[in-house]
């Protein structure tokens, strides 16, 4: 048989493989419990996972997008089966639709939900119920569906079980879905309340935290550009200052550059910003920090400095604008450092300097140099791995963190900007003076 002919039977034996795999898969949907098809799919990426792992292949990125995919196919398949059967019961429609929102159909998923709601009288109680009036706000929000997004939301509202913890994101929907609607009031409304209870509650987790991070981010932006849009920069310009003092408290240094990039699009100043709210100096201590490896002497955990005024600053050797910040570092250091105020440069170990693998220890005698050669007269810090970036929402460097005295964040400063270094400046004298020791008068 010549080559050719060779490689379309071939093709034709896969094509054929293909069609018997999705007759298998379909037969095997077939009468199958609705509730049984969706623990598959939810369980889907584990199992293939561990399937893989067990014999011997490798699970690499590329291929847990690849099994994602899969899984994505198969749920619009198994819903596709599902909703052709007439004999659904009343709960089975929200295992539809989560298989529909699975698959990538949001349109689908909306109906199966607006139909298992149907199915049951409005007062009707229970996490089911409730969660499918969650993704309605969701989905019905960012199609721009307003009038079935706030009655799900009202809904939800009154229904049980209400997570408070809930209604802030579901909120934040809503005001950006009023927003792009052109609906400014409500969606100051649900933007601002929503604000206030974020500002109201505690986060428990650093899975939590980096969550209220990232409503806050949203929120702050609605909340600032329809209060503009309705001629009240006062308020807004609040609104700035608040989430910018809660960026110190969470810590992040996402949130604070995300109202920092807002306020210099806006013609606002930091300036203005701290004479509304400057700092929460009752908020929680900062986040403590494993220090690895100290190059020159070691200048304690964060716990054992409080009382002092300490100066975080993030670093690392390839970094040209960090080395920028350093003459300044070095001035304050001079300037400041008389045992109420401690600096520390913080940086981790990379694996690899200027493109070259290395040890930790190949990377420490790097980092001594690196310390001589720019004449760092501050402790130097090096942690493990980039935990930092988690616990204080830091994307990028140069950032450079100020605790009081208490350990608490009270300012947050991003790349190595003059006004913002001299706004930090401003704080670190600010702070120095909080507790000082008052003098003794001489009789």
């Amino acid at each position: 048989m010549p080559l050719t002919n060779k490689l379309s039977f071939l093709a034709l034996l896969a094509t054929l493989a293909a069609i018997v795999l999705i007759a298998a898969s379909d037969a095997a949907a077939q009468g199958r419990p609705v509730l049984e098809l969706f623990t598959e799919i939810e369980n889907y990426s584990a199992a293939r996972s561990k399937e893989m792992m067990s014999a011997g292949k490798r699970v690499t990125p590329e291929v847990r997008e690849d099994i994602e995919e899969e899984k994505k196919k198969l749920a619009a398949k198994y819903a596709a089966e599902i909703a052709a059967r007439s004999d659904l019961a009343k709960t089975d429609h929200y295992y539809l639709g989560r298989l529909h929102g699975t698959a990538g159909n949001d349109l689908k998923q909306l109906e199966s939900m607006k139909k298992l709601l149907t199915e049951f009288p409005p007062d009707t109680k229970g996490d089911l119920i409730q969660s499918a009036r969650g993704i309605i706000v969701v989905i019905a929000s960012r199609r721009k569906q307003m009038p079935d997004a706030e009655a799900a939301f009202q809904q939800w509202r009154t229904g049980s079980p209400m997570i408070p913890t809930q209604q802030p994101a579901l909120q934040d929907h809503l005001a950006l879905g009023y927003y792009k609607s052109g609906e400014f009031e409500p969606a100051v409304n649900h933007a601002q309340e929503a604000f206030n209870l974020l500002k109201g509650t505690k986060a428990k987790t650093l899975a939590e935290k980096r969550a209220r991070e990232q409503v806050f981010m949203n929120l702050v932006e609605v909340l600032a550009m329809a209060y503009r849009k309705s001629k009240n920069s006062d308020r807004a310009l609040s609104i700035l200052a608040e989430a910018r003092a809660e960026s110190f408290a969470i810590p992040s240094a996402e949130l604070y550059t995300k109202v920092m990039s807002f306020v210099e699009g806006s013609g606002f100043s930091e300036k203005k910003l701290m004479q509304k709210v400057e700092s929460y100096a009752s908020a929680d201590p900062a986040p403590e920090i494993i220090f690895k490896e100290w190059v020159g002497p070691e200048a304690g955990t964060l716990a054992e400095l409080r009382g002092k005024v300490v100066l975080l600053d993030f670093w690392a050797t390839w970094c040209g604008p960090c080395i920028a910040t350093f003459p300044r570092l070095r001035s304050w250091h001079k300037k400041y450092g008389t045992g109420d105020f401690v600096l520390i440069g913080i940086t981790q170990y990379y694996g690899q300097q200027d493109g070259k693998k290395m040890t930790p220890l190949q990377e420490l005698d790097v980092l001594s140099e690196f310390k001589q050669k720019h004449k760092l007269p501050y402790a130097i810090a090096i942690t493990g791995s980039n935990e930092w970036s988690m616990k204080y929402g830091i994307r990028g460097i140069p950032a450079t963190v100020l605790l009081d005295r208490g350990g608490v964040v009270r300012y947050i400063g991003i790349g190595s900007g003059s006004e913002e270094a001299a706004n930090l400046e401003e704080m670190i004298e600010k702070v120095l003076e909080e507790g000082k020791p008052l003098a003794v008068s001489k009789k």
